[in-house]
């Protein structure tokens, strides 16, 4: 293992930053785009930005970003962890260990309960206490597989672009949205600016009394002049399931012009349901007739005070219950208006017993505790299995913004 000091960023580092993430994250991004990446970063600053040296020579970086997601209903402060990139030269040498674990201590000092980040390599985060959340999927969809009858409600309805005075009123449906879904930001401004702001992306809004029922953000990719057109879209919120039917038809209405629709959805989506011939043109094979698209991971979450992190979530059920996590157990009483958790007293019996990296998907990821116990991840009472279901209950993770 090298000897190693960590400090943030400095402009004078930029140069030397670009060229160990070139060679960690091989892609065709330029110099000038790689800048950007750490000097207008949506989520953070240089200040945001720290660095590993070994005898005066920086030989890792790594993001650590201070975020807010929502699980349960409830704003869970979270540190992401992003651009973790070593140099050739140091790699198997304990670098991105050390880096991670130093990234760790300063979110717990900051009040973070939980550490985020998108995983190069699942494997070596899952060593460092990582866990998965709840995967989704990647639909990959004939436009004209959406139902005739959304497209025509879609066709009649007050659908308008959306102008720069909307800003406002496109939040509000976020935050609203927000808060009935797993995992996802609190945004910053930066990040709503690098998605309202850009070219590329074109905004459909459905207006209702008194503001916005949902938007869908879109954006319309080509890969030369005359080819296929493929209408990415960035992402679809709405008020309520009326709402989603009227913007998926919108979507059904470009069948004109695109050939398909990429469109990400959680893994329990009923969508699939109501469409009509999905796959279009598409061929499938012998074993696989009809391939819709594709299922995706999505970020992973290292929890970081067990304590802090049970009572930072929301809980629709009420119940108290006895948690056990790495020997240790909790008494933990959701049925008051916010929950407590205290160290179990005397010798009370464990309901559900699991390591960190179990709890991170089960409170926080959208694991099912008795799913995490058919997997061998946790034991749990019978008895009060239902109500341990009920109360660790969320919607599937669902990811909006990739870091």
């Amino acid at each position: 293992m090298l000897a190693q000091t960590f400090r943030t960023a400095t402009l004078e580092d930029v140069d030397r930053l670009v060229e160990i993430h070139t060679a960690a994250f091989p892609d065709d991004r330029g110099h000038a785009e790689r800048r950007r990446n750490f000097l207008q970063n949506p989520l953070g600053t240089l200040d945001d930005l720290h660095v590993v040296l070994h005898e005066g020579r920086i030989v890792g970086h790594a993001f650590l970003f201070t975020i807010g997601a929502f699980f349960g209903g409830q704003r869970v402060p979270v540190a992401g962890i992003a651009s973790v990139g070593v140099a050739p030269e140091a790699r198997r040498r304990g670098v991105a260990s050390a880096l991670l674990a130093h990234l760790q201590g300063l979110a717990h000092g900051r009040g973070a309960v939980l550490t985020m980040l998108y995983a190069f390599r699942q494997r070596f985060y899952a060593r460092h206490g990582y866990a998965p959340v709840s995967s989704q999927l990647r639909l990959h969809l004939d436009p004209r597989s959406l139902p005739s009858a959304w497209v025509a409600e879609a066709t009649k309805s007050p659908l308008r672009a959306a102008n720069g005075a909307d800003r406002r009123s496109i939040e509000a449906v976020y935050a609203y949205a927000s808060e009935r879904s797993t995992g996802w930001l609190d945004r910053p401004r930066a990040l709503w600016d690098s998605k309202l702001l850009s070219p590329r992306i074109h905004g459909i809004l459905l207006p209702r009394s008194g503001g916005l029922g949902g938007y869908v953000l879109v954006e319309h990719v080509q890969a030369e002049l005359h080819a296929a057109t493929r209408l990415l879209v960035h992402e679809l919120v709405a008020e309520d399931a009326a709402a989603r039917r009227m913007l998926l038809g919108c979507l059904g209405a470009q069948a004109d012009q695109v050939d398909e629709l990429e469109l990400d959805v959680a893994a329990d989506d009923p969508l699939l349901f109501a469409l009509e011939d999905p796959d279009g043109r598409r061929h499938g094979n012998e074993r696989l007739e009809h391939t819709l698209g594709a299922v995706g991971a999505g970020p992973m979450l290292r929890v970081l005070d067990v304590a802090r992190a049970l009572e930072a979530r929301g809980y629709s059920a009420k119940a108290r219950v006895v948690v056990e996590v790495a020997g240790k157990a909790w008494d933990v009483d959701a049925r008051g208006e916010r929950p407590r958790v205290t160290p179990a007293v005397g010798d009370a019996t464990a309901d559900l017993t699991l390591d960190e990296a179990a709890l991170a998907s089960v409170v926080f990821g959208g694991l099912r505790v008795t799913d995490a116990c058919d997997l061998g991840l946790a034991q749990a009472s019978p008895p009060r299995l239902a109500e341990l279901d009920a109360l660790f209950a969320l919607p599937p993770f669902s990811v909006l913004d990739n870091f």
